[in-house]
């Protein structure tokens, strides 16, 4: 654990200091984030009603590198989100979600890529007072080799036949239960396969922004048939320099977690700024 943590810093650190050596021309960065803030307060209220606050944030950054046919694209988003509701605290959102990405062209429109990717959540989530997820429990990471289609800034397509996809439950108590499909009393569990990663950003009318991210992963030799399913989408509407309104989802299939269909949706309002 500690080994992996190390190398998490020494990618940062050395994104750091490339972006500072090479010739700035050759490196892009980009960043927005925001802090949404809601508050219902009763009192002797006839109706009936339960007093609530919540508080939900987001950030995302990029660092990319481009210089003839080489590239290297760094994104890193997180997202945390809680509500009090009748003296009760529960969270709405957690997540920690990196990737990197080195692409050499190929073609027109199309680069050889090799990508990393490695997700996480930030604190501990209950169930009712159970623990059900912790940090690094799960940590899911993503080691592959394929090919990328980039026609433009809107759509990028990735194929990766060559695939190494890794399940961490670092708390012994979740691995004791064999939780999210590790074996019980196990920490890691490693599956071989192809994945798939598509991803669309476009303003589709003048100040709203659709983000959307399909991943999909099928394993080689377990369950061939059943795919591993990971899609984001987010409606992002500007009304003013500051003010922003979005709509979220997030759906997930992973029959060794749970053979149902995990799917999340949240509506926000508040503050946003950009890096």
């Amino acid at each position: 654990m500690k080994k992996f943590m190390m190398f998490l810093l020494i990618l940062v650190v050395a994104v750091c200091v490339y972006a500072q050596d090479e010739v700035a021309d050759k490196w892009t960065n980009s960043g927005q984030g925001a802090l949404q803030f809601s508050q219902a307060s009763f009192s002797n209220w006839a109706a009936g009603g339960v007093n609530a606050l919540s508080l939900n944030a987001f950030l995302t950054y990029s660092i990319n590198y481009k210089h003839e046919k080489l590239s290297w694209d760094n994104n890193l988003d997180l997202g945390y989100g809680f509500q009090i509701s009748d003296g009760v605290t529960q969270k709405t959102d957690d997540k920690i979600d990196l990737s990197s990405t080195f692409a050499y062209e190929a073609g027109k429109n199309w680069a050889y890529t090799g990508m990393f990717s490695f997700k996480t959540q930030i604190m501990p989530g209950y169930s009712d007072t159970v623990l059900i997820s912790n940090f690094m429990a799960p940590a899911y990471m993503l080691v592959s080799a394929g090919m990328t289609y980039k026609p433009g800034d809107i759509f990028k397509l990735t194929v990766s036949p060559l695939t190494g996809k890794m399940t961490v439950v670092a708390d012994q108590d979740l691995a004791d239960l064999g939780a999210f499909g590790v074996d019980t009393g196990k920490k890691f569990r490693a599956e071989f396969g192809g994945f798939i990663k598509t991803i669309i950003k476009k303003e589709i009318i003048e100040n709203v922004l659709l983000q959307t991210k399909l991943e999909l992963f099928a394993n080689y030799f377990d369950s061939p048939l059943y795919l591993d399913v990971n899609w984001d989408l987010m409606l992002s509407m500007k009304i003013n320099k500051y003010l922003t309104t979005n709509i979220s989802t997030q759906l997930i299939y992973d029959h060794d977690v749970n053979t149902n269909v995990q799917f999340k949706e949240m509506f926000t309002f508040g503050l946003s700024f950009a890096l």
